[in-house]
């Protein structure tokens, strides 16, 4: 019987790895699947840890958090010993997998899903990459193009997120929609700026509601102790889709969003020293995923000082206030399916491993 790990440290790696994990023991029942990550791998695999509730950003944040990220890493590395795979599938979540792939130290073949930005910054673990990674599968067609012109086996199915997001075609209310992070730290940078900023908003524009969404990892106390008068509803995308406009941290939520097409405005803010350190090591233009893809701007982006209430609220009114400049945005946001396609990268990718696996299907 065949035995695979999955480790995905981050909401959208366990969302990908849940779907894969999904589709795996469907094609192959015999397979047994561990993973630590969170709830959506946990669904059709084995949970040894819960990976999410380690999982932090930036830089002087991973610092003051080491010990335990220190120890849950040693944990993870016994566990996966114990279990001797026949594959090891780390799902992005760098600075941990890339270490973890180094101590196993091909005693079991490592599949990397979803690469690290080494196109945008530290290009140089690259190295690392081509040492201890059997196979890189990525998600954005460029990426299989930067691997092939760096010598390195790479796997492109297109991207996860066309396969879990069914839109709806909904209507949108009239609804601001605040998605301030899947972390703790980012929900402690993020939801006290927000709140600000919907006071503003709300005097321009009365007949707006507003609502917080939250994934399913994180507990709704913690928002709660920000925003104790708000409405916050689970991660869905009948909520993403009834949002007139949103306004998010950046990150995987910024791809979901533009396949939905709805307008919307990204922030993102972290301690100053990381930050200081991370401008100085990153080589794109852009945070947001659509706009590193579109090689423009089209989504605008508030990055730290930028980040403040009345930024963000002159941001989110000039498109609520001007339909023209709104529609514009939305006719943008379309282009950005054909860039993903093709469609069903997870079933793809399960495929791939059925066969190098050698696994009966049924």
């Amino acid at each position: 019987m065949k035995k695979i790990v999955i480790v995905a440290g981050d909401t959208s790696g366990d969302i990908y790895g849940g779907l894969l994990s999904k589709n795996l023991k469907q094609k192959y029942p015999s397979l047994e699947i561990y993973s630590f990550g969170g709830p959506a791998l946990a669904k059709h695999s084995r949970q040894i840890i819960n990976l999410l509730q380690h999982s932090v950003c930036g830089l002087v944040e991973v610092l003051s958090s080491l010990k335990t990220i220190l120890a849950t890493f040693e944990e993870t590395l016994r566990k996966i010993k114990e279990i001797k795979p026949d594959l090891v599938i780390l799902i992005d979540f760098p600075d941990f997998n890339l270490r973890l792939a180094k101590k196993i130290n091909k005693q079991y073949p490592v599949f990397y899903y979803v690469s690290p930005q080494v196109w945008a910054w530290r290009k140089k673990r690259i190295k690392l990459i081509k040492k201890f990674i059997d196979k890189m599968v990525v998600i954005f067609k460029f990426e299989e193009d930067f691997y092939k012109r760096n010598n390195m086996d790479v796997l492109y199915f297109g991207h996860p997120l066309l396969e879990i997001i069914q839109p709806l075609d909904r209507e949108p209310k009239k609804i601001i929609s605040f998605l301030p992070g899947s972390r703790k730290n980012e929900l402690k940078k993020h939801l006290p700026i927000m709140r600000e900023a919907k006071k503003i908003i709300q005097q321009r524009l009365p007949e707006y509601g507003f609502q917080i969404i939250k994934p399913a990892s994180l507990d709704r106390k913690l928002y709660e102790q920000f925003y104790p008068d708000m409405e916050i509803v689970e991660h869905s995308y009948a909520a993403l889709e009834e949002s007139k406009f949103i306004i998010t941290s950046s990150g995987t939520a910024t791809v979901e969003i533009a396949i939905l097409g709805i307008p919307y405005l990204i922030i993102y803010k972290i301690n100053p020293l990381s930050w200081q350190i991370l401008k100085r090591m990153v080589k794109t233009k852009f945070v947001g995923m659509v706009n590193i893809l579109a090689g423009k701007k089209v989504v605008d982006e508030l990055l730290q000082k930028d980040a403040n209430p009345q930024r963000i609220s002159e941001v989110t009114c000039g498109y609520l206030e001007n339909e023209a400049k709104y529609s514009q945005l939305k006719e943008e946001l379309k282009n950005l399916k054909e860039i993903l396609y093709p469609y069903g990268a997870s079933v793809g990718l399960a495929d791939y491993i059925g066969r190098y696996l050698k696994l009966p299907a049924l």
